[in-house]
């Protein structure tokens, strides 16, 4: 009986420290994790309406503008020379050289068409990464400014989509379904990266 009641009471204390343990152990975890203070930003708001992807649309309209004049050009050449193709004799030495004119024309309209897209496709690549980079320092400033902990992207779903496909992709990359607007700091990183296109 002695050895039982030496266990049950082995039992007991081991019991007892258990418990002051897991209590120490969640008294400290409460006091080392505090609730994470969270902000949300509208991704797509962000870069589609700072004042520099205004100022990249701006420029880019104006490089388009100046291709289609080129464009524009070339194809009246080509016309013309179309037209004077038509007029002469087929199987004739001018008849040759227009059409030699004609298809070099074409060629070289063709390949700056084609170089003029993978320009244009480049370049926004990179102005695209070069202002989410800006957009990422801005949102790490802000939130540290705010005291936040977490900052999490929101997009918005355009309803109704274009497509099954684009519905099907802008569910499959809302992350956020619901944030109260005191956590939106969406107009302080908009302020904050207009700042830096000045």
């Amino acid at each position: 009986m002695n050895r039982q009641n030496g266990w049950l009471l082995l039992a007991v204390l081991c019991a007892a420290a258990a418990l002051v343990s897991f209590r120490q152990g969640f008294a400290a975890g409460k006091e080392t994790i505090a609730p994470a203070r969270i902000g949300v930003v509208n991704v797509t708001t962000i870069l589609e309406t700072c004042k520099k992807n205004q100022q990249w649309q701006e420029k880019s309209e104006a490089d388009r503008a100046r291709m289609q004049e080129e464009f524009q050009q070339m194809r009246k050449d080509l016309e013309a020379l179309q037209a004077n193709l038509r007029a002469r004799k087929q199987g004739s030495s001018d008849y040759f050289a227009l059409m030699n004119e004609y298809e070099e024309k074409r060629a070289v309209m063709e390949g700056k068409n084609s170089f003029y897209e993978s320009k244009f496709t480049q370049e926004m690549q990179m102005w695209m990464e070069e202002l989410y980079k800006d957009f990422l320092k801005v949102v790490d400033q802000v939130a540290r400014d705010k005291g936040l902990d977490l900052v999490l992207g929101q997009e918005t779903l355009d309803l109704p989509a274009p497509t099954l496909r684009d519905f099907m992709l802008s569910v499959k990359t809302k992350k956020v379904l619901f944030a109260q607007s005191g956590i939106d700091i969406t107009g302080e990183v908009l302020t904050a990266l207009d700042q830096l296109a000045q």
